[in-house]
């Protein structure tokens, strides 16, 4: 199905037909470099993707060397995110395993069964392993986003899984490394930092330096290329400026900020900004980064008094289920982000589903839902925003106040999963301890 749908261009002059190509075929003529500065539209992405996009820009130039549109251009420009798509997945299969193997150890389980015929059964740990890889590389919205949308969310999603991945297994340099790569694609890798700096702390503040060093080395990294090339100013730009570039509440993410925007619009004949003050010099976008501030202090928190008492020195940290908190921690910060910040664009939610692809395949039938009806709505809310065919925008058309009820129903999962990951703690908080013992 992706190699299917990564040669189609456009449905209308979209993502692809407006940045990708154009930013491609500028910087493959002219450099790195030169896109930042006279590259159109403007140019407001960090340096890594846009590297390279550079590079399979001239790659495709060799080939077509009046860079003219063939089905070949949009298969460069998607693949990146469509390896990344296959990484994430194999990544969410042995991380799965793995923690499917442990549990089952500490249940005195082995990894297989066998059958009075004496037949070896699939085993329950690589059925899990196989859902839980299943939810994110069969999943219609990661295939519509990086497939047919060729958008590059997978990518940093396939970081700051990494990242994690490296942090639960004590490997700190390597992820400071990974979640500043993840930086240097998108800002919104951010949100994970609270997260890994409070496991990095929960190891020792050795720990924090190595992954503070590893961090820092590949930020250095990425600031020294731009600067060579005399282009650090728009660089940090695309950081400095990402915040108040699209001052809208929200910028169709159907979240409770959409609720807001759409109440401004039937209130007052138009919609709010984020800029509009509330209070004084306090705006509606300082209002969301408040909101989201105390959710994450919130999930932090909630994870830490799981895990207590806090030994640094402990061997057996991580736990299976500490394991599985990571996972399901790093998934509602995402879909925080998405839900209380302001200007968040539709796919700004993606690596949630990378995330919570665990607690749904491990832990029962009632996360595997919400995971299901969340991956539901997100695909509507893409298609609405990206239909693939007049008929699907028709269709839409026909809902009464469909982006209203699409955001209702965000809000109301994202309150679900909130539920689950706040109910789920007395009991893996036991677990925890048990192991640590």
């Amino acid at each position: 199905l992706r190699l299917a749908l990564m040669p189609l261009p456009d449905p209308y002059p979209a993502d692809l037909t407006t940045f990708w190509l154009p930013w491609m075929n500028f910087g493959a003529t002219h450099g790195l470099g030169q896109l930042y500065q006279h590259g159109e539209p403007v140019v407001n992405y960090p340096p890594l993707y846009l590297a390279l996009l550079t590079f399979l820009g001239r790659l495709y130039g060799v080939l077509r060397p009046g860079f003219d549109y063939t089905p070949l251009q949009s298969v460069l420009i998607k693949l990146p995110a469509v390896v990344a798509d296959l990484i994430v997945g194999a990544m969410l299969y042995f991380a799965a395993l793995r923690v499917a193997a442990g549990e089952l150890r500490a249940n005195g389980s082995g990894l297989a069964t066998e059958t009075a015929a004496g037949d070896t059964q699939p085993s329950k740990g690589l059925t899990m392993a196989l859902l839980a890889a299943g939810l994110w590389l069969l999943n219609p919205a990661t295939i519509y986003v990086s497939s047919y949308w060729a958008q590059v969310d997978a990518i940093h999603t396939m970081w700051m899984v990494a990242a994690l991945l490296a942090a639960l297994g004590k490997r700190w340099t390597w992820s400071g490394l990974l979640i500043g790569l993840g930086l240097l694609t998108k800002l919104q890798a951010a949100i994970l930092l609270p997260l890994l700096l409070m496991l990095a702390w929960w190891n020792g503040w050795r720990a924090v330096g190595r992954w503070s060093a590893g961090l820092a080395a590949i930020l250095l990294l990425g600031i020294l290329t731009p600067m060579v090339a005399g282009v650090l100013g728009p660089v940090l730009n695309a950081y400095t400026g990402a915040v108040g570039f699209y001052p809208a509440l929200s910028m169709n993410a159907y979240n409770p900020w959409y609720l807001v925007q759409a109440a401004s619009v039937q209130l007052l004949d138009q919609p709010l900004l984020d800029s509009a003050r509330v209070i004084g010099p306090v705006t509606l976008r300082w209002v969301g980064l408040a909101l989201l501030a105390g959710y994450v202090l919130a999930i932090l928190w909630t994870l830490g008094r799981r895990w207590q008492p806090r030994q640094p020195g402990l061997v057996r940290w991580p736990a299976t289920s500490q394991q599985l908190d990571g996972f399901f921690a790093s998934g509602l910060l995402v879909f925080g982000f998405f839900m209380l910040a302001t200007e968040m664009h539709e796919r700004y939610v993606l690596p949630a589903l990378a995330f919570l692809a665990l607690p749904a395949a491990l832990r029962g039938r009632q996360r595997l839902l919400a995971y299901l009806l969340l991956s539901g709505v997100i695909l509507l809310n893409l298609l609405r925003v990206l239909p693939f065919a007049p008929a699907v925008y028709q269709l839409f058309e026909r809902i009464p106040a469909d982006r209203v009820l699409m955001a209702l129903a965000s809000t109301a999962l994202f309150a679900w999963w909130t539920l689950l990951y706040l109910r789920v703690s007395r009991a893996t908080g036991r677990t925890s301890q048990v192991a640590a013992q």
